[in-house]
């Protein structure tokens, strides 16, 4: 049974905290990718940039597997092949061979600074018993127009609302292992894991903003597909089968 970090004894507590205070927390980037090698290509390449580097992990569940271990190679990435499309699977499988202290679940199509990695360091540098977190959403950058909703957006997001994976969720390693990871949930891994994780510990959402790629929201609309999203979801808490979300979502038979 999984203990909240809150109720561990003190010495626990202060051991670990010691230990982050004696060095700079080490991070590791997991990215699932089904398909998507260009837009991959693109995300190594800035987090390449980064500093202090983190470890960076690919789980594929790609048809030209070949095509994205070359692009991992080019880019330092470790890859972990997945047999099924199974973004939960490949979640898990991702952070079974990466290292480090903090994990971060980062979307292929949402952009990731300099910024962003200070922003997320000093969090755990400051609070080394925080459980995890996400970023904040650039609401303004997908629904132009609206952002006039970003305080209540945020005031939301920041206390009771899901983080959703293209906020880039990141959490502490031995969190993480308590919850006993994403498991094989095809889609909806990151609503169910988000719950899991505010219920758990002590939790953070912060900025600077995190935008995501526009491209579904081009194609199908802003409001098609934000009505979309809601709809997905809305069948998740009333019981649907993920499965059958995927295939829907998915558009698969």
């Amino acid at each position: 049974m999984y203990l909240p970090l809150q109720a561990r004894s003190a010495v626990d507590q202060s051991r670990f905290a010691v230990n982050q205070m004696n060095k700079a927390p080490a991070v590791s980037f997991v990215i699932p990718c089904r398909n998507d090698i260009d837009m991959l290509a693109r995300c190594l390449g800035t987090l390449a940039t980064l500093a202090p580097r983190p470890r960076i992990v690919v789980a594929d569940a790609s048809d030209d597997r070949e095509k994205v271990r070359g692009t991992c190679e080019r880019h330092g990435a470790q890859l972990v092949h997945v047999e099924r499309p199974c973004r939960g699977a490949q979640l898990d499988a991702g952070a079974a061979v990466a290292g480090g202290d903090i994990l971060v679940f980062h979307h292929a199509d949402s952009e990731f600074s300099q910024a962003h990695y200070n922003s997320l360091l000093s969090l755990f540098a400051r609070d080394p018993l925080l459980g995890g977190g996400a970023f904040l959403k650039d609401l303004a950058a997908l629904y132009p127009g609206l952002g006039w909703l970003r305080p209540l957006h945020c005031l939301y997001i920041c206390h009771v609302g899901t983080m959703y994976g293209d906020q880039s969720v990141f959490v502490a390693r031995e969190v993480f292992e308590q919850l006993g990871g994403f498991g094989e949930l095809p889609l909806m891994e990151d609503v169910r894991f988000s719950a899991r994780l505010r219920d758990a510990v002590r939790v953070r959402v912060i900025g600077p903003p995190l935008r995501s790629s526009r491209r579904k929201f081009d194609r199908d609309g802003v409001w098609r597909r934000k009505l979309e999203n809601m709809l997905f979801v809305t069948l998740y808490r009333l019981g649907v089968c993920p499965d059958k979300l995927a295939r829907m979502y998915y558009r698969e038979g």
